[in-house]
């Protein structure tokens, strides 16, 4: 697409289950079919509360709908602008020890409360975290890719 042919990245990592405080390790292998020129690549520790609802919709059914928000996302460069090519990067991204404090609480009474409006209105929350890749691209698409890692 747009000139630049088939491109892909792949994230390899040697587990995905970590624990707080562990340092994830893991290389990313390029594959672009032909040099582009970008201004950096990076990579990130992504954290997402996934919330899905139950809408009515026109037709009178009702549909799950998924809202998305950030809890999380830290993102460091592996390398400068220049031209990639084919190629394997290493990288390491250690992770927080207080990191799930960043989920917001639902203990207690409003905890209670939360649970019992999620309950009767059919919604539900749930946490993802990601290894995010992303070739920054100047004046086209970047290349980026995700792959979903568990923390807990």
């Amino acid at each position: 697409m747009f000139g630049f042919g088939k491109k892909e990245i792949e994230i390899i990592l040697k587990k995905l289950n970590y624990s707080p405080g562990e340092t994830i390790n893991g290389k990313i292998s390029l594959k672009l079919n032909k040099p582009i020129h970008a201004r950096q690549l990076n990579v990130g520790l992504l954290g997402e509360i996934i919330s899905t609802k139950m809408k009515k919709g026109s037709d009178g059914r009702t549909h799950p709908r998924e809202d998305k928000r950030n809890i999380y996302n830290f993102q460091t460069s592996l390398d400068g602008e220049k031209e990639y090519s084919e190629g394997e990067y290493e990288f390491s991204i250690k992770i927080p020890e207080n990191i799930l404090q960043a989920i917001p609480p639902q203990e207690g009474m409003v905890g209670d409360v939360l649970k019992t409006i999620r309950f009767l209105t059919g919604s539900q929350e749930r946490i993802s975290w990601y290894i995010v890749i992303n070739l920054d691209v100047p004046m086209k698409f970047d290349v980026s890719e995700k792959i979903q890692i568990n923390i807990g």
